[in-house]
């Protein structure tokens, strides 16, 4: 028997008084359906806070080499993640840079020998880095005054992006980040 079976058979549903039908049985009907549940916009304005909050601390609580390393720890899961379940067969660079500017319009990577130029352009929702979003659904829209330690997180998933695409390792440096002062998310890929 479900709860809200139970209530019902209990009395506690749907009785005919005004009083019990009324403020009985709406709590009741609360109890039967479930606790309530946060909205989503409470959600997304909480986990907004909690992350400031999380990267002030971590800031303060660690050196620049445990930050780095924990953040681009996190961008290469969240990159093996998102082509979880997906076949990839390795490309040569110029192949990778090809479709990164098919795929987003324009000239977003470039290649001048070992070193590739890379930006983040938009994503598939539409979003755009020129109009101000961050491309992370986590933070896309904020919070105001978010370290910008979080963007190295970026440099982990571009890392292992062309990692997973070419077959080769390199080592990458953000240039330029929107929640760094930014206009745009640039990074430099030196190919080993």
């Amino acid at each position: 028997m479900n709860r809200k079976e139970f209530l019902k058979s209990c009395g506690l549903f749907g009785v005919g008084s005004c009083l019990v039908s009324g403020t009985v049985g709406r709590v009741a009907e609360s109890i039967a359906d479930g606790p309530p549940v946060t909205s989503c916009e409470e959600k997304q304005r909480f986990a907004q806070k909690w992350v400031k909050r999380f990267f002030d601390v971590f800031d303060e609580s660690l050196d620049e080499s445990a930050k780095s390393g924990i953040m681009e720890n996190c961008g290469k899961a969240c990159f093996e993640e998102s082509v979880e379940g997906k076949e990839i067969k390795p490309v040569g660079v110029d192949d990778l840079i090809s479709a990164i500017n098919r795929s987003t319009g324009e000239i977003a990577a470039t290649r001048d020998g070992n070193v590739v130029e890379f930006r983040y352009v938009g994503n598939p929702k539409g979003l755009k880095v020129a109009d101000g979003y961050c491309l992370c659904p986590l933070v896309e829209s904020g919070p105001q005054g978010l370290s910008g330690t979080y963007c190295l997180c970026s440099v982990g998933y571009v890392r292992q992006m062309f990692k997973t695409y070419t077959g080769r390792e390199s080592s990458v440096e953000l240039v330029e980040s929107l929640k760094r002062g930014g206009k745009t998310c640039r990074f430099r890929i030196t190919l080993a």
